[in-house]
């Protein structure tokens, strides 16, 4: 995370004063260190847990290693059994349209997110901007405030692409009138009209996310049939003479 980003999340932290918290892509813990410090409880879900993320280091913290798209509603309904509120929630896991999408939209369909603050990152990147703007806020009675640029992104210069970003989700604090503040201009749209870019369309991105996952899915049958593992040893040793030869070179 940005300075920036991290200025954000701690100061909301220390005004909402979490009981229980929620946190959907932990890695290796950076944001989680801060989160499990201002929380009484923390429920963290990622697809795997690095090994630096120990319970030793995060006593406080509930792992969840798996989909969140299957996991995170069981717990919610659980929290929502027992009576208690999420009081904040932090997004930085599944980075595609659908995906960041179904996170947010689980959250905001939970009884259990009744006064809840919720961080989401990476919203400067045009497949997390995407979902996120096709989510239909005012479906959600209880929210009062979105603001997808609450903490601007960056343009990287190196690999030429929009990253980091926090937006803010708040549902159920009763909040001034004028917080919303006048009518901006997103930065996607700043961003757009300084490149020269187009932004992608929802239905394109869905179509390269499904097509993304099926030319994945065909790599892992390949990988897993018998040609291509007795075929290994030889590819490791056609690498290892490229290796060599471009040292000579």
């Amino acid at each position: 995370m940005l300075p920036g980003e991290r200025a954000a999340l701690e100061g909301i932290l220390a005004v909402v004063r979490p009981t229980v918290s929620i946190e959907i892509g932990t890695d290796k813990g950076g944001s989680l260190q801060r989160i499990s410090a201002h929380s009484e409880k923390v429920h963290a879900f990622d697809l795997v847990r690095h090994p630096k993320v120990t319970s030793d280091r995060f006593p406080n913290v509930v792992f969840h290693t798996g989909d969140s798209h299957e996991l995170l509603a069981k717990v919610l309904a659980e929290l929502t059994a027992t009576g208690q509120n999420v009081d904040f929630a932090f997004i930085d896991g599944d980075h595609t349209a659908v995906g960041v999408r179904r996170d947010l939209e689980d959250l905001l369909s939970s009884s259990s997110v009744r006064r809840t603050i919720i961080l989401i990152h990476d919203t400067l990147n045009s497949r997390v901007r995407s979902g996120l703007e096709q989510v239909d806020y005012d479906r959600f009675s209880k929210v009062q405030f979105v603001d997808l640029d609450f903490v601007q992104g960056r343009a990287l210069r190196e690999r030429n692409d929009l990253w980091a970003g926090l937006g803010i989700v708040v549902a159920g604090w009763d909040l001034r009138p004028d917080v919303a503040g006048p009518p901006v201009y997103s930065a996607p749209e700043i961003y757009a009209q300084r490149t020269g870019g187009a932004r992608w369309d929802y239905a394109q991105l869905l179509e390269l996310e499904r097509e993304l996952s099926v030319q994945r899915d065909v790599v892992r049958l390949m990988e897993r049939s018998w040609s291509w593992r007795f075929t290994a040893p030889a590819r490791r040793l056609r690498r290892s003479l490229r290796k060599g030869q471009s040292r000579d070179q």
